[in-house]
């Protein structure tokens, strides 16, 4: 067993390869198991932020927390909020953020298990 504290005061500002806009608060752990990694974020978007249309090696889980957010893939878009499960299978093209005009943040915690060394692919 693997257990990680991650105090909110260790909450960093990234710069992430799919985000559209500005940067991702993110809080997160990354464990291998036979060659699959799994890492778990905690991911805030502000108003009108989203990712760019990208796909995961792997399955990509998004379990809301907090607001009113979207996700889409090229076959529906869908406004989510606290509570919701999300799941987009390998290679699926789809992105998510907050709506354009949004007066709150929007956050989910993203659990990706993927090969080792994969990381998303942006596709538009």
């Amino acid at each position: 067993m693997d257990v990680t504290h991650i105090p909110s005061a260790e909450t960093e500002v990234l710069e992430h390869p799919v985000q559209e806009s500005t940067v991702l608060l993110t809080k997160g752990v990354a464990s291998a198991f036979d060659g699959t990694s799994v890492s778990a974020s905690e991911v805030t978007f502000r108003a009108g932020e989203r990712t760019k249309w990208h796909t995961h090696d792997g399955v990509q889980i998004l379990y809301v927390t907090h607001g009113t957010g979207v996700v889409g893939t090229r076959d529906e878009e869908r406004t989510v909020s606290e509570g919701d499960l999300i799941a987009f299978d390998p290679d699926e093209e789809h992105w998510h953020g907050n709506e354009s005009g949004a007066n709150a943040p929007f956050s989910h915690l993203s659990v990706i298990a993927q090969p080792e060394g994969a990381g998303p692919t942006v596709v538009e």
